[in-house]
C-alpha cells in the first residue's frame, strides 16, 4: 500500500490539495481510503465518472466532497451544500 501524504490550501470556500506522491486514476481509491481515514471522516457516498471521481464524506457533521479531476490532475474538496 502506497503511503500518501498531502498538504491543504484554502482558496475562498475550496480546499485544494497537494499530494505525494500524485494518485493516478487507478489508485485514488487506496488514496481516498488513507485521506478518510487521517481526516477522521465516514464515506457516505462515492462516484467514479469518466473524467472526474467525487467522493462525498462527513467529518464531525460536516458534509464535504473530495474531488479528483483526470484531465487537470487536480483534487480538492468543497462543501457540500445540503
Amino acid at each position: 500500500m502506497t503511503k500518501y501524504q498531502y498538504k491543504k490550501l484554502t482558496q475562498d470556500n475550496v480546499v485544494m490539495l497537494t499530494v505525494t506522491p500524485k494518485p493516478d486514476w487507478q489508485d485514488f481509491g487506496e488514496f481516498v481510503a488513507q485521506f478518510i481515514s487521517q481526516e477522521n471522516g465516514k464515506i457516505i457516498e462515492q462516484d467514479c465518472g469518466m473524467d472526474r471521481h467525487q467522493v462525498r464524506y462527513d467529518v464531525a457533521g460536516e458534509r464535504l466532497i473530495l474531488q479528483y479531476e483526470h484531465y487537470t490532475d487536480s483534487i480538492w474538496i468543497e462543501q457540500e451544500h445540503v
